[in-house]
C-alpha cells in the first residue's frame, strides 16, 4: 500500500525513466560480468557465459514486456463538431495486453479535470474547470461524458493512460473539439424585381442567421457560380456571426442557360458544353434560377431559390387577307384593338367611309373624288398591314 501511494506522488517523468534506469544498470553489469569472463580460467569462464546468457535472456524478456504492455492509445471525441449546450463524449481507446491499468487521465490543454484510479476509492476523481460539466455516472475508466458544453471548451483535449506497477508505462493521445451554432433557420433571399430578360441589372440580397462559426454564402444561378458580389459579417451579442451576401449583376445570355448532363465546370462557368473549344449554352424556357446557399465547412449546408421568369412580350399581329363582305366587321375590330397612333389613321379613313356613304345615300352615286381619297387612305393604311382595301379601288 506505501509503494501504491509513493507511486501515486510521483511524476510522469519519473515513470517513464523507470525503464531507462533498468537498462543502465543491468548493461553495466553486463559489461562488467564480461570482463570478468574474459580474464578467469576456463571452468570459471563457462560459468560466467551461462550467467550471461541468463541476463541477456531477462533483458529481452523485459523489453518485450514494456514493449507490449501499452499500445494503440487513441483520443476519440464524438461528436468531433458539437452544438452548444449539448453533450460530448472524450473516449480514449487503449491496449495494455493484459497489464494492469493503474490510471487514466483526462486533461483540458494541460489541466486535468477527470482521472480514473481502479486501485483507489471512489475510482473517480473530478477537478474543478470551467466550463466542464462531468456527468460521472456515464464516465469510467475508458470515457469522460460532458454535459452543456460551451464555446469556451473548442480546443485540444488529451488522455493520459498508465500501466501498473513494476513499469508504469505512459502513453498520451490528442484530440480536438469544436463547440458551434448552426443557424435555426434558412436563407432568406429577395430580388429587386421578379422577372429579368438579358441585359437587365440584377440586384438581390441573402443572408442567414447568426452562427458559430460564421456560415459562407455563395450565389448561383442555373448552377453557374456567380463570383461578384460582396459579403458582410455582424457579430451579435451572443458572440455569434450573421452572414449577408449582395449581387448587382447584368444578367447575359449565358444566364439564361440550363444545366444538363454535358456540364463542364471550366473556364466556361459551370453551364458551358464544349463543342469543339466553342462553348455552347442550352436556353432554359423557365427563366432565372436564382440560388442563395449557406454552407459551414461540412456540419452544415442549407439554400434557398428563387425563380425568375422572363418577360410577358406582346404578341406580335399577323397580316391577314379578308373577304369583301367583311371588311367593314375586320375594320370595326381593328380600330379598337390597335394602338393609339394606328386609330389616329383609322380615324381619318372612318371619315372618309362615312362621308361616302352619306353621299351615296343622297344621290344614288359617289363622288369621284371622295372614292380615290378613300383609296389612298387605305393603300397606305394597307402597307402597315391593318386594314383592306375596297373592291371598287383601282
Amino acid at each position: 500500500m506505501l509503494a501504491r501511494q509513493l507511486a501515486t506522488k510521483s511524476s510522469t517523468t519519473a515513470h517513464k525513466m523507470m525503464p531507462r534506469i533498468t537498462y543502465t544498470t543491468i548493461r553495466h553489469g553486463f559489461l562488467q560480468s564480461r570482463r570478468r569472463c574474459t580474464n578467469g580460467w576456463a571452468a570459471q569462464a563457462i560459468g560466467c557465459w551461462i550467467s550471461l546468457g541468463f541476463v541477456l535472456m531477462f533483458i529481452l524478456s523485459t523489453a518485450d514486456i514494456i514493449e507490449c504492455s501499452l499500445r494503440n492509445v487513441n483520443l476519440i471525441i464524438e461528436p468531433p463538431a458539437v452544438r452548444r449546450g449539448q453533450h460530448v463524449i472524450l473516449r480514449c481507446m487503449y491496449d495494455l495486453e493484459g497489464a494492469p491499468l493503474y490510471s487514466a487521465k483526462f486533461y483540458r490543454g494541460q489541466l486535468e479535470f477527470y482521472r480514473y484510479t481502479p486501485g483507489e476509492f471512489p475510482n473517480t476523481k473530478v477537478f474543478p474547470f470551467p466550463g466542464i460539466h462531468v456527468d460521472v455516472t456515464s464516465s469510467n475508466a475508458t470515457q469522460v461524458l460532458i454535459r452543456n458544453v460551451g464555446f469556451g471548451l473548442s480546443g485540444n483535449f488529451s488522455c493520459e493512460v498508465t500501466a501498473d506497477a513494476p513499469l508504469f508505462s505512459t502513453a498520451t493521445a490528442l484530440g480536438t473539439m469544436q463547440v458551434v451554432e448552426l443557424p435555426d433557420k434558412r436563407p432568406q433571399l429577395y430580388t429587386e424585381y421578379t422577372r429579368y430578360e438579358p441585359g437587365d441589372v440584377l440586384r438581390a440580397n441573402c443572408s442567414t442567421p447568426p452562427s458559430r462559426p460564421r456560415a459562407e454564402l455563395t450565389f448561383t444561378i442555373n448552377n453557374m457560380v456567380i463570383s461578384s458580389s460582396e459579403s458582410q459579417f455582424i457579430r451579435t451579442i451572443d458572440n455569434l456571426i450573421a452572414s449577408r451576401i449582395s449581387l448587382k449583376l447584368q444578367l447575359q445570355g449565358v444566364h439564361f442557360s440550363s444545366a444538363n448532363s454535358g456540364v463542364y465546370s471550366g473556364r466556361y462557368g459551370l453551364n458551358s458544353i464544349y463543342s469543339q473549344d466553342t462553348p455552347m449554352y442550352v436556353p432554359n424556357p423557365g427563366g432565372l434560377i436564382l440560388r442563395c446557399t449557406a454552407q459551414i465547412a461540412d456540419l452544415y449546408q442549407e439554400y434557398k431559390d428563387i425563380e425568375l421568369g422572363t418577360p410577358q412580350r406582346d404578341p406580335v399581329p399577323a397580316r391577314v387577307t379578308h373577304s369583301s363582305g367583311s371588311s367593314m366587321k375586320n375594320f370595326i375590330s381593328s380600330y379598337f384593338t390597335t394602338s393609339a397612333a394606328q386609330r389616329c389613321h383609322n380615324d381619318a379613313l372612318l371619315t372618309f367611309l362615312i362621308l361616302a356613304i352619306a353621299t351615296y345615300l343622297m344621290t344614288g352615286s359617289i363622288n369621284k373624288d371622295i372614292t380615290n381619297s378613300i383609296c389612298s387612305s387605305s393603300l397606305n393604311y394597307r402597307d402597315s398591314g391593318h386594314i383592306l382595301v375596297p373592291r371598287n379601288c383601282g
